[in-house]
């Protein structure tokens, strides 16, 4: 009977110093931390998740929206939607899903697009959690953009913008090198 209460104390302890939590350890990405130095990157665009508002919850009812999409999440993966980096300058071709607030008129773009020098572009690095985040503001003809960029080491990001003139509206995309004829293109 002895041995049998050892055993079960036996087992009691090993489970109960088998449940401890772990810590997850962030290994680095050293292409990622290059890209960032060099602040030379692109960033191909999969999915927009806009504000949601009473007006885009009307468009969801109505039914227009593809198959396999909702208002808060739209796939727009192969659309050739892009954000590229390239020391202090930007420049961007996105979609654009929400409510627009002021401007707009004819011969405007309904998306986001700008190509110029980023302002106060600031880039941080979570030592812990291995992840960058860009911080900048931007200006196109009629509007300007605040930009929010995190970047994780699985090189997926995750793109704020709010702008002057229109509701916020959050990017899912993954990251990549910028190639030579990447930097001649621009």
């Amino acid at each position: 009977m002895k041995r049998f209460r050892y055993v079960v104390l036996l087992v009691f302890i090993g489970i109960f110093l088998g449940c401890g939590t772990s810590k997850k350890v962030v290994e680095p990405n050293m292409k990622l931390d290059q890209m960032m130095v060099e602040k030379a990157f692109e960033i191909k665009v999969k999915s927009a998740e806009p504000m949601i508002t009473q007006a885009l919850g009307q468009v969801a009812n109505s039914g227009i929206l593809p198959p396999g999409n909702t208002i808060a999440r739209i796939d727009v993966t192969g659309s050739g939607y892009f954000i590229k980096v390239q020391g202090d300058s930007v420049s961007a071709d996105l979609p654009y899903f929400g409510e627009r607030q002021m401007g707009g008129g004819y011969n405007s773009d309904s998306g986001i697009k700008f190509n110029g020098l980023a302002k106060d572009m600031e880039v941080t690095k979570d030592e812990t959690k291995q992840r960058y985040t860009l911080n900048f503001t931007i200006d196109s003809s009629s509007e300007n953009y605040f930009v929010l960029i995190e970047i994780g080491t699985n090189l997926s990001s995750t793109t704020s913008i709010r702008s002057s003139h229109r509701n916020r509206i959050r990017f899912i995309g993954d990251v990549n090198e910028l190639v030579a004829e990447d930097y001649a293109a621009n």
